[in-house]
């Protein structure tokens, strides 16, 4: 393996470590109360720091600098916003992308040029994918809806079942792509089973099963078109 990608590897489990392993629920919680006078803020960015340090060695502090000042940036970002789950996934992502940056800026055969992202805005396989990703989420949820209101019961949790079904779409779009149709069958099989425990009045599991046969349905047509396009 490439020392290029060890390093960044290495970087990453600094990552986990420091802000998942050693950064207490306490820290979080003081750091969304107390914002910039939270002590445990600096005490997160300088156990980052060092964790990094002790991962992937001083002879790298400057990145290391790099790192931890935009993480604590971050961090106090993140400490003015709601604490729910889309702001901690732009929180890591944001993380993950000082990272890259980061190991761009210290091995030259992986910084990005124009030629590389042009290619990359040509590629037809990206577009192609991430048309069809894109329409399993939110578009074919609109469109479920919209052919299913007339037989609508009241919803469980929140928008749950949106967030299945677009998880569901995806995962069966993916296997029908790689010709695992045995592993959809097992899927369906096991959300049939807790749909049906948790339905206990028959208009509601109708329903349900209406709206599952069709997420279905689409999820293996896009699988099939794109398999279709690029073979």
């Amino acid at each position: 393996m490439e020392i290029s990608i060890i390093w960044l590897v290495k970087l990453l489990l600094a990552h986990l470590v420091s802000d998942f392993w050693w950064q207490p629920s306490k820290w979080v919680e003081d750091r969304q109360q107390r914002k910039i006078r939270s002590k445990y803020l600096y005490l997160h960015i300088l156990v980052t720091g060092a964790t990094a340090i002790l991962f992937v060695g001083f002879n790298y502090w400057k990145v290391v600098l790099f790192i931890t000042v935009l993480h604590g940036v971050i961090d106090l970002a993140k400490s003015y916003t709601r604490a729910n789950f889309t702001y901690f996934i732009i929180d890591q992502l944001l993380h993950l992308l000082v990272i890259l940056i980061s190991w761009m800026m210290v091995f030259d055969q992986h910084k990005l040029d124009m030629q590389t992202l042009t290619g990359f805005y040509e590629n037809s396989k990206f577009w192609v994918v991430a048309t069809v990703a894109f329409f399993l989420t939110l578009p074919t949820s609109i469109i479920i809806a919209y052919a299913t209101k007339h037989w609508a019961v009241q919803p469980g949790l929140k928008n749950a079942g949106k967030y299945i079904g677009i998880i569901e779409r995806l995962i069966i779009c993916v296997l029908v792509y790689q010709g695992q149709y045995e592993a959809i069958g097992l899927l369906i099989t096991g959300k049939s089973i807790l749909r049906y425990n948790s339905a206990n009045e028959e208009a509601k599991t109708e329903y349900l099963l209406i709206g599952t046969l069709l997420s279905i349905f689409i999820a293996f047509a896009a699988g099939f078109a794109l398999k279709l396009v690029l073979k």
